[in-house]
C-alpha cells in the first residue's frame, strides 16, 4: 500500500468519526460522554493524513524515492528472486479499513435494538445503596427503565408504591407471548450493551418489535425480586407510540 493511499485512508477514517460525532449519529454506537474524544481521534487523524500527503508531495518534487515505497521492494524482489515477479504489494489488510467507513457514509447502521435484547437475559443492577432514595416529586414521574426495574427487583417496590411513572423503551417480543418494554444500557459502547426488559401488564397484546412507545403506569408485584435477572411488571394506564429518542440507550 504507498503512502498515499495511507494518508487517504487516514484522511477517510478521521472524515467518518468526524462526521458521526458532529451530529449524533455517534450515540448509536457510543456514550454521549465519548463525543470529545471521537471528535479529537476525528481531527487527529485528518491531520495525520494530511500531512502524510504533504510529505509525499514534497518527496515526489525532490525526487526521492522512500524506502519502503513498494515500487523499490518489487524491483528489488524481481531481481534477487531471478526476474519472478511476485507482485508484493505491502499489507492489503490495510483495506479493511475502509470498509467501516463506507458503512458509516453509505448505511449509517442503526442503534442496537430488539434483535439484540432479544438474545440477551435482562439484567438490573443492585444498588450501591441499601436506601433506595424516594422518587422525584410529581405525577406521573418520569423514570429511566433501569431505575423503575432496580426498585421493583432490589427494593421490593417499596418506593413505587402509590406512584405513577413514565417510561420510553422499544418493544422485544416474548418468545412466550406478549412483548416486553426495552432499554439498553451502555458501558462504554454497544458492544457490552445490557438490557432492561419489564413486562407491561394491561397493554395491548403484541406490537411490531423495535417499535417505540412511552408507557404511563403503576408498578404492581410479580415478575420476582431479587434476583439481577428479574423481569419486573408495570401495569399500563396508557401507551403511546413515539419517535425514537435522541439517545437510544441509558
Amino acid at each position: 500500500m504507498t503512502r498515499e493511499v495511507q494518508s487517504v485512508i487516514l484522511f477517510l477514517v478521521g472524515g467518518a468519526l468526524l462526521r458521526i460525532s458532529a451530529g449524533d449519529v455517534f450515540m448509536r454506537y457510543v456514550k454521549e460522554s465519548m463525543r470529545p474524544w471521537l471528535l479529537i481521534s476525528g481531527a487527529l487523524l485528518v491531520l495525520a493524513g494530511v500531512f502524510v500527503l504533504i510529505d509525499v508531495v514534497r518527496a515526489a518534487r525532490r525526487g526521492d524515492v522512500p524506502d519502503d515505497d513498494p515500487a523499490v521492494v518489487d524491483v528489488d524482489e524481481h531481481a534477487a528472486e531471478g526476474g519472478h515477479d511476485h507482485g508484493h504489494h505491502g499489507p492489503r489488510s490495510a483495506w479493511l479499513l475502509v470498509l467501516p467507513v463506507a458503512a458509516i457514509f453509505l448505511i449509517a447502521p442503526p442503534a442496537l435494538g430488539a434483535f439484540t435484547a432479544g438474545r440477551e437475559a435482562s439484567s438490573v443492577a443492585q444498588p450501591a445503596d441499601a436506601d433506595v432514595p424516594p422518587l422525584p416529586p410529581g405525577n406521573p414521574v418520569t423514570v429511566m427503565l433501569a431505575d423503575y426495574a432496580a426498585r421493583a427487583v432490589w427494593d421490593d417496590g417499596r418506593t413505587l408504591k402509590g406512584r405513577t411513572v413514565e417510561m420510553t423503551g422499544f418493544v422485544t417480543p416474548n418468545p412466550k407471548g406478549g412483548w416486553w418494554l426495552t432499554r439498553l444500557q451502555l458501558a462504554c459502547c454497544a458492544a457490552d450493551a445490557i438490557p432492561t426488559k419489564i413486562h407491561p401488564v394491561g397493554g395491548p397484546e403484541s406490537l411490531p418489535a423495535n417499535t417505540w412507545v412511552k408507557v404511563v403506569g403503576e408498578w404492581v408485584p410479580g415478575g420476582g425480586t431479587q434476583s439481577d435477572t428479574a423481569i419486573p411488571w408495570v401495569k399500563v394506564d396508557s401507551l403511546a407510540k413515539v419517535e425514537e429518542p435522541r439517545n437510544p440507550y441509558e
